[in-house]
């Protein structure tokens, strides 16, 4: 794999070769994918709320099977997997497996931050129009973007369907 002109990018740092953006960025999201998995799977073997539970169990199984593919393919480009989550998301476990805060309140957590999905999604889909050689990768990536837009839509969505209604500001 040859870089281009300006090298490729992602998440601000700079990559000499798609294959370096590549292992960089699979071995990130792979770490990132995993650590939701870890704490959407606590949150879930103590959802009170069915259908949150429900679809934590889906969106967790998502999570799971990414970081899994992931790693499968940073492992196939050379690479190893070397990311460990940072320190700021012990806090985020504890919150997610802790049953001192709601279904709710952990939902609307959740639906605050992804309400603009693209913005959310933007460093995938950045990385992903920079890939011009490395086919399987791209088709990977474009993959799990999907899955990834489906499992916002759900928090988005079952967010809307159990907040309670806002009082009328005065």
């Amino acid at each position: 794999m040859e870089g281009n002109e300006n090298g490729y990018t992602y998440k601000g740092h700079t990559f000499a070769s798609e294959r370096d953006m590549l292992r960089y960025l699979l071995d990130d999201y792979r770490c990132a994918e995993g650590f939701a998995a870890q704490y959407l799977g606590n949150w879930q073997a103590i959802a009170a709320e069915p259908r949150i539970r429900g679809g934590l169990r889906t969106v967790c199984g998502r999570e799971q099977m990414h970081a899994a593919l992931l790693e499968a393919r940073l492992r196939e480009l050379g690479g190893t997997p070397q990311c460990v989550p940072p320190p700021e998301r012990v806090l985020d476990l504890a919150y997610y497996s802790s049953s001192a805060h709601s279904d709710l309140e952990k939902l609307g957590k959740i639906a605050a931050r992804l309400q603009d999905p693209e913005k959310v999604l933007h460093f995938l889909t950045q990385a992903i129009v920079q890939i011009a050689q490395d086919r399987d990768t791209c088709a990977l990536l474009s993959t799990i973007l999907e899955d990834e837009r489906a499992s916002i839509s759900w928090f988005v969505e079952t967010w809307k369907a159990l907040a309670p209604p806002m009082a009328p500001q005065s």
